[in-house]
């Protein structure tokens, strides 16, 4: 059975009904970028029925944009009215993921020849060999940091006093 590690970093075997929505929107968002990628400054400047008017692709799509950070701050409110606030770590991982949707966009955005090819400057990466390099990382980062709160769960129940 699969586990999968929620935000709090604990192991659960089924995802909670937030992670499930997550993952159905994350799927429409990938469909989205996928669509939306390769869209040129004149298909932006094309103008689309929208509701019974003709509005540009590109107003449509700051509308789009703007329909989301709406709803962040309809859910912000719905947290602090629970009492519920951010931790330092939850912040960040927001940081974190917004960071990772522009660099996501950025790579999305080259051909297979752009991404293959190397940078402007003599020695540069290719995109992919970034892209490589950054997936690495996390995967490191995030095996490195869950070894190290393991081993000071481990330390502290077994009284060692280093556990600090």
């Amino acid at each position: 059975m699969d586990s999968t590690i929620t935000t709090s970093g604990a192991t659960s075997d089924s995802p909670t009904q937030a992670e499930r929505a997550i993952a159905t929107l994350r799927h429409e968002r990938e469909a989205t970028l996928k669509a939306f990628v390769g869209l040129s400054e004149a298909d932006l400047k094309e103008r689309i029925d929208w509701g019974g008017s003709r509005e540009s692709v590109q107003r449509r799509i700051l509308a789009f944009t703007g329909h989301l950070i709406d709803h962040q701050q309809h859910l912000l409110r719905l947290l602090f009215a629970r009492g519920r606030g951010f931790t330092g770590a939850e912040y960040l991982w927001m940081k974190a993921a917004a960071e990772m949707a522009e660099f996501e966009v950025m790579c999305l955005a080259l051909s297979d020849e752009d991404f293959t090819a190397e940078g402007p400057v003599e020695g540069d990466w290719s995109a992919k060999q970034i892209l490589e390099h950054v997936t690495w990382t996390e995967r490191s980062y995030r095996e490195r940091i869950l070894a190290g709160l393991d081993a000071v769960q481990a330390a502290r129940a077994a009284g060692d006093g280093q556990a600090t």
